[in-house]
């Protein structure tokens, strides 16, 4: 019995020590290791896009950016958490943008293109893949920087132009949209598929222990292929409106959750 007893007694004191070095250990563990390893959100995204020419003039036809267009975007976020410091960020995104481009030919021959204008409005749904690195938390915030690439898909393409082809020496023949058409067959040359170089900065602001504000400026430019296909359209013979990148300044607001 009393064997038994100094068993039990040895057993309940092991027991006893383990748990007060559990609990030990589990109060010394920082905060930062208790973070989500994966979080995710949902932001909008007003923008402000434009549509520049690889060069200014192709033979005898100059090309250049004829303005700005204010576009939208929105969707989801999802963070994996690799560190503290160090996160991929990945997610899903719709976004509107466009911008206008504009051509003059001033020695354009019979059948050629004298002068166009066009005001893109194009929609792709994107998705992004950065390494995203963060400040430890400075109060409630936490600060961040990130650069990356993201997919675009076109699922809308649309525009206003006006394309003059001389057609003689007194004479030309205009193609007009002065509302936003559907392109397709004669003007629908546009990618269909988008590779974009993604930068931003921003910051995270803790509102509980659950919930973050989130608010980052990006830059995002497509560098591959070039947005509007190089290649002559069909109705009017050798007009091209050059090679065209597509890029935009965005600013992104909303809640990792």
């Amino acid at each position: 019995m009393k064997k038994l007893f100094l068993l039990a007694f040895s057993m309940s004191s092991i027991a006893f020590n383990s748990f007060a070095q559990t609990t030990e250990t589990s109060e010394s563990i920082p905060e930062s290791a208790e973070l989500k390893r994966i979080r995710f959100g949902a932001f909008i995204a007003p923008s402000l896009s434009w549509m520049k020419p690889t060069a200014a003039k192709d033979g005898s036809q100059t090309q250049e950016n004829g303005g700005s267009k204010m576009g939208f975007a929105y969707g989801l976020m999802a963070d994996y958490q690799l560190t503290d410091n160090y996160t991929i960020a990945t997610g899903l995104a719709v976004n509107s943008s466009g911008g206008k481009v504009n051509t003059n030919n001033p020695a354009a021959g019979i059948n050629e293109v004298s002068k166009s204008s066009f005001n893109y409005s194009l929609q792709y749904l994107e998705i992004p893949v950065a390494l995203k690195l963060k400040t430890d938390k400075i109060g409630q915030c936490v600060f961040f920087g990130q650069a990356g690439m993201s997919l675009g898909i076109n699922i809308s393409k649309r525009a206003t132009y006006n394309v003059e082809q001389k057609i003689s020496d007194t004479s030309l023949s205009i193609f007009k949209a002065d509302q936003k058409e559907k392109l397709s067959g004669n003007f629908g040359n546009i990618a269909p598929i988008l590779l974009q170089m993604n930068l931003g900065i921003g910051a995270q602001y803790a509102i509980n222990k659950k919930l973050d504000a989130y608010i980052g400026l990006f830059f995002n430019n497509s560098f591959a292929p070039d947005v509007t296909n190089p290649t002559k359209y069909k109705a009017v013979p050798s007009f091209q409106d050059g090679t065209v990148r597509l890029n935009n300044f965005a600013l992104r607001m909303g809640f990792y959750f």
